[in-house]
């Protein structure tokens, strides 16, 4: 059975760069929601005003990624689960690709330094309107997902205000705590 990591957060939080950086430094494989979804023609339409991907178009893009992971791997996943319905495809389908949640990383970030760290990366769906849609959707539909991984044990939060070194040493350090336990 592999392991998967979910990395959660708003929008400018660092996701997918401490996905990336897990991935390289542990040899695990790293699956970004938002770069399969706007690889995906059909998926990219949808993402440029700050909305969410249709949750079935979601579950399709990294269902598919995760069938492609090899057996037994770790895998960090970023940007999904964002709304309850995420939270039951993954439960219903972790079986099928053979992963078990071992941890739910919640990089803790303000709006200010979001729009700071998004005005650089200079994407479509980063500007500022977008990005505060972006923040709302955060709040008022990954709220109740963050609670329930809270409520399970499995959400440990870590400062992403720092720099992308300093948030990879607290993301590191949480997963070490969560390895002990």
């Amino acid at each position: 059975m592999g392991q998967l990591i979910v990395l959660m957060g708003p929008t400018g939080a660092g996701k997918s760069v401490q996905g990336d950086l897990l991935a390289e430094q542990f040899g695990w494989v790293h699956l970004s929601s938002g770069k399969l979804l706007r690889r995906d023609k059909q998926a990219a339409r949808m993402l440029t005003d700050g909305r969410l991907a249709p949750a079935e178009e979601v579950h399709r893009v990294v269902g598919e990624a995760i069938e492609r992971t090899p057996e037994g791997s770790t895998v960090v996943l970023d940007g999904t689960p964002r709304r309850q319905s995420d939270v039951e495809w993954l439960d219903e389908n972790l079986p099928k690709f053979k992963l078990a949640i071992t941890a739910v990383i919640l990089i803790e970030l303000d709006i200010a330094t979001s729009l700071k760290r998004l005005g650089l990366r200079g994407r479509a769906d980063d500007a500022p309107e977008a990005v505060r849609e972006k923040w709302k959707l955060f709040e008022d539909v990954t709220g109740p997902v963050i609670q329930h991984y809270r409520d399970l044990g499995l959400l440990v939060t870590v400062d992403g205000r720092g720099s992308i070194e300093q948030v990879h040493q607290e993301v590191v350090s949480a997963l070490e705590k969560v390895a002990k336990q």
